[in-house]
């Protein structure tokens, strides 16, 4: 994608949620905008570091809140308690290997036979929870540590 079109890709995104375009921003979206990447804060900084953007891990960790907040990424904690960010917007799920520590993603669409809609009744119904988002979480061995 040329820069100018991704540009305009990240300025309508932002501008989807009612946040303003800024180069942070977008270096943040664009980087974690693909499948299989799951980094900390400060792996993401040093990621951005390495492409050769000046950037402070605070304007890291300050926009990382404000495009989770806005529903741009998905934060979670991985299985060492580490939190995580997620900017791959199709509806997937995450395997988690408890060896090596790897997370891959899964999409909702390669699951046919796993339907969410029932667990989410019946926690709605029994639990009085409202379930805005289900996903599935999978922990096992990586072919690698296998």
């Amino acid at each position: 994608m040329a820069k100018t079109k991704e540009r305009e890709v990240y300025r309508g995104r932002l501008k989807g949620v009612g946040l303003r375009h800024t180069l942070p921003r977008e270096r943040i979206l664009a980087y974690l905008d693909r499948k299989n990447i799951h980094p900390t804060p400060e792996e993401l900084y040093q990621g951005l570091k390495k492409k050769g953007y000046a950037i402070g891990l605070s304007t890291v960790y300050l926009n990382l809140q404000v495009l989770r907040d806005a529903g741009l990424l998905w934060e979670f904690k991985d299985q060492q308690g580490n939190t995580r960010y997620d900017g791959f917007t199709e509806k997937h799920h995450h395997l988690f290997c408890l060896n090596c520590g790897k997370i891959e993603d899964i999409l909702t669409k390669d699951l046919p036979e796993f339907n969410a809609e029932p667990i989410q009744k019946a926690i709605e119904s029994r639990m009085g929870w409202f379930v805005e988002d289900p996903r599935l979480e999978l922990r096992g061995f990586c072919p690698d540590c296998q």
